[in-house]
């Protein structure tokens, strides 16, 4: 065999053994298998506290996006608190991070709700914070739910963090998220969803992250709630996860927890996930 014929085995083999080892996507929940749930399965019922506190959650997450591209993925766990109630009408609610004056405050606020759904704007408060040290300001958001309560799309319209080079880096990014309940005798009761998220810097997108949570309410017992996401597409892998617990009854919200940073791989197991009991 010549020259030439040995480099093109040579590529083909390459190019074969990349396909026979190339990954699937990742799958979307079993629940999906045949598709969109019927409108008369799909109603997972969120109230108006559970929004803004999801809300707000999710503005946490998405400022420590922007943390973890500016500075790396440096493991950390720091308190985390978030509260919301329908009190007041529309509903409003606020979520901290870490222990001031090294805290991140964000603050939700409910557009009242219309058949279309319900708009949550989440914005930072005071305009400037740290998360970890790093420098973190002007957190801006909309999140949107769709009247069946089973989607929520959110477009953070700015966050600025300060990077390595201490110089402020401005992100923007979306998320769409999808609830349902579950589907099985013993976690019918319990609030799931999956999504995925997207960081972009300066008007290009940068990160992709993938998403999913867990939420059993109070009903008598200790609520507890976790939110992963898990890096996609960046420089290294990396989780973020929210785990906390305490009050998710009619009218309320009020947990505290932990969020966590960690060099964790997307498949690896969620132990935060396993905490919360499904029956």
């Amino acid at each position: 065999m010549d020259r030439l014929s040995l480099t093109a085995a040579g590529v083909i083999f390459a190019v074969g053994s990349a396909v026979a080892g190339a990954a699937p996507p990742p799958a979307a929940p079993a629940v999906y298998n045949s598709g969109p749930f019927s409108p008369r399965d799909s109603l997972v019922s969120l109230s108006t506290q559970e929004r803004a506190a999801f809300a707000l959650l999710e503005g946490i997450l998405q400022s420590v996006e922007g943390k973890v591209h500016a500075t790396g993925c440096i493991p950390a766990t720091l308190p985390l608190e978030v509260y919301s109630d329908a009190l007041t009408d529309p509903v409003v609610g606020d979520a901290t991070l870490g222990v001031a004056p090294n805290s991140l405050k964000l603050k939700a606020t409910g557009a009242t709700p219309n058949f279309k759904g319900q708009i949550i704007a989440v914005k930072q408060d005071p305009a400037a914070g740290f998360i970890n040290g790093t420098p973190v300001t002007d957190y801006t958001s909309n999140f949107v739910f769709n009247s069946a309560n089973n989607m929520m799309v959110g477009l953070m319209t700015q966050v600025n963090v300060m990077s390595i080079n201490w110089i402020p880096n401005q992100f923007t990014g979306y998320v769409i998220k999808d609830f349902y309940m579950g589907i099985n005798e013993v976690d019918s009761h319990i609030v799931y969803d999956w999504g995925l998220q997207s960081l972009t810097k300066e008007g290009y997108p940068i990160e992709k992250y993938w998403q999913r949570s867990k939420v059993r309410r109070s009903d008598g017992a200790i609520g507890q709630t976790a939110f992963v996401k898990d890096r996609l597409v960046g420089v290294t892998k990396c989780r973020i996860t929210a785990a906390l617990s305490g009050y998710n009854a009619p009218d309320l919200f009020w947990q505290s927890g932990t969020l966590t940073i960690s060099q964790a791989s997307p498949g690896d197991p969620v132990p935060e996930f396993a905490a919360i009991p499904d029956i």
